[in-house]
């Protein structure tokens, strides 16, 4: 006999063809096929080493090993069913479920705000931010590490829902006191100062490239950032300019004491999408949390609309 403990899974059926007496009404129960429950015992059987059942008319009889297992297995398979049977079930006023997803910079602290003002303080959620290089991008929303993400670009993966969130603005800033720019800047002003630019790509061009058809290559990079934020820090201290997303800029535009401008060149809107697994569609859990996540998101659509820099 195998000293490893069977796959839970062959257990499982085991207990239904127990509870049963019959292959084929265990599989009618499982929502599978005579054949799929025969195979699962074969491989119980082996693993275990010892007959289960034996046939009588269209139904069998455990053997008196099968009755002993049964036995010492049948509340701890109904405990774990009633845990699995518990993921489908969802109470948001009484639930202690833990979200972990993965968000871009200039809406991570927004979310996390928004979620502790929910009623039931059981509820959490955790933000991871987003990864390096587009390679590990998906990755690990396919291995179920995060409940979602949301992106600036929706996914092409057939294996993803992608849902539009909100369209939303950038802006350039500088600080105040800035010696050449004062209330106001164009495009000229704009090319000629030194830039605090972000070094991260998607899709192998650089942020601000998915945005504007202007030159970027013209510009004089003197800062580097690895984030958003270091950039926000770095202009807030030096004569640098930089381009975030609005909702980042106003944030922290009384706290780092920012000037915040209209791109002076024509642009387009920063997207935001929500993007999860499509096998997660029906878990009434998952629904919830996407359905807050919509709300906190057109609040944050019209808070920017109203705060746009004229």
């Amino acid at each position: 006999m195998n000293n490893d403990i069977p796959n839970f899974n062959l257990l499982a059926v085991f207990s239904k063809v127990m509870e049963h007496g019959s292959l084929s009404k265990a599989a009618e129960h499982l929502n599978t096929n005579q054949s799929t429950v025969s195979t699962m015992l074969g491989r119980l059987k082996e693993e275990v080493g010892q007959e289960l059942f034996t046939r009588k008319g269209r139904g069998v009889i455990p053997t008196s090993y099968s009755t002993n297992l049964y036995q010492q297995i049948q509340d701890p398979i109904h405990q774990l069913n009633d845990v699995f049977t518990s993921f489908g079930k969802f109470d948001p006023a009484t639930s202690q479920r833990r979200y972990v997803i993965t968000a871009p910079e200039h809406l991570q602290g927004v979310l996390l705000t928004q979620f502790s003002l929910l009623e039931n303080k059981e509820i959490s959620l955790e933000v991871y931010d987003q990864m390096d290089n587009d390679e590990g991008f998906f990755e690990a929303l396919q291995q179920q590490k995060f409940d979602l993400m949301i992106d600036i670009l929706p996914s092409e993966n057939p294996s993803f829902e992608s849902l539009k969130l909100f369209d939303s603005e950038f802006v350039v800033i500088c600080r105040e006191g800035h010696p050449r720019i004062k209330g106001s800047i164009s495009e000229q002003q704009y090319m000629q100062e030194s830039h605090a630019v972000l070094e991260r790509t998607r899709n192998h061009l650089y942020s601000l490239s998915h945005y504007t058809n202007l030159d970027l290559t013209k510009r004089k990079v003197a800062y580097h950032g690895r984030s958003l934020f270091s950039n926000l820090l770095m202009v807030s201290q030096t004569e640098f300019v930089s381009a975030v997303p609005l909702s980042l800029a106003l944030q922290f535009k009384e706290q780092l004491k920012l000037q915040v401008f209209q791109p002076p060149f024509e642009y387009k809107k920063v997207s935001n999408y929500l993007i999860w697994l499509k096998k997660q569609n029906q878990d009434p859990a998952h629904t919830w949390l996407r359905d807050e996540l919509v709300t906190i998101s057109n609040k944050i659509a019209h808070y920017l609309q109203d705060n746009f820099p004229k």
